[in-house]
């Protein structure tokens, strides 16, 4: 099982396969660095799809070597997200990240392809390795989904169950954040009952409290979205916490990251994805 930042990037290391993120519209500097240095580390290879002049004069102002990595040169972001999606269904490129482009334009790329569809929802991911703990927290959703219902719900936890199985995390202990522990929603009990039917293994809780999760358990899921991005931004913001997100629910799995996240935490995104992407191709 992966526990920490350290074991997740030595992991993204030692893969010899299915590595490859194709970077849409690669022209903006936190993202490019990242992905170039996470390249010379050997955590992933890397296309960079985007306009090839502004991702070169990029480079050469922040002092990066793009020797290592293939470029493509695309100046429109609906055809950078159109070709990436390309590369990865020809096999060229094993994940997505997310680079100067609107988030809506790439996931209509990938929704073009039907190919790549999984699931009927798509939800976001974080993983954290907090100080004081002794493996990684899983924290949903934080980025798609506003205020789920009970089918996006069902969704979320299968995408939630599938990030953390692909990390080694063999039986996990979920539960949905509650204000108290004995305040439970009727929703979360049928939510519940339907995941066990196809994931008898998992244990998940109709209602706990959020120090209780993070003492205790493997993850939260949350109600609404601003749940999970105030506690992941304190966390990040006043904690040596590490931060990976990914997009799952699609056949190939997305690095999101903000342009305020840090090297480290683009770093642990890009690996995140790696790994994942590697289970899905197992899986298949």
């Amino acid at each position: 099982m992966i526990k920490d930042y350290n074991s997740l990037i030595e992991t993204a290391k030692k893969q010899k396969g299915n590595k490859t993120v194709a970077v849409v519209m690669a022209n903006e500097k936190s993202v490019l660095k990242a992905v170039v240095n996470s390249v010379n580390d050997g955590i992933v290879n890397a296309i960079l799809v985007g306009n090839k002049e502004e991702i070169e004069n990029v480079a050469k102002k922040e002092g990066l070597d793009l020797k290592n990595c293939e470029i493509v040169d695309i100046k429109n972001e609906k055809e950078a997200a159109k070709h990436s999606v390309k590369f990865i269904v020809e096999g060229k490129a094993h994940f997505l990240m997310k680079g100067f482009v609107k988030t809506s334009t790439l996931l209509k790329a990938v929704f073009k392809e039907k190919s790549l569809k999984l699931g009927s929802v798509i939800s976001h991911v974080a993983v954290l390795d907090i100080p004081g703990r002794n493996r990684l927290f899983f924290y949903t959703d934080g980025g798609i989904v506003e205020k789920p219902d009970f089918k996006q719900k069902v969704e979320i936890v299968k995408n939630l169950i599938s990030v953390a199985k692909s990390l080694g995390v063999e039986k996990p202990s979920f539960g949905f954040i509650s204000q108290y522990g004995d305040l439970i929603e009727e929703e979360n009990i049928k939510v519940i009952d339907e995941i066990k039917k196809e994931h008898s293994d998992i244990n998940l809780l109709p209602a706990i409290e959020p120090y209780e999760a993070f003492s205790k358990h493997d993850g939260l899921i949350v109600n609404a979205i601003e749940e999970c991005n105030i506690v992941t931004k304190a966390l990040t913001l006043f904690s040596d916490t590490v931060f990976a997100g990914i997009i799952a629910g699609t056949k190939v799995p997305i690095c999101l990251v903000s342009r305020s996240d840090t090297e480290k935490n683009k770093a642990a995104s890009l690996a995140l994805g790696a790994i994942f992407a590697n289970r899905r191709e197992n899986e298949n």
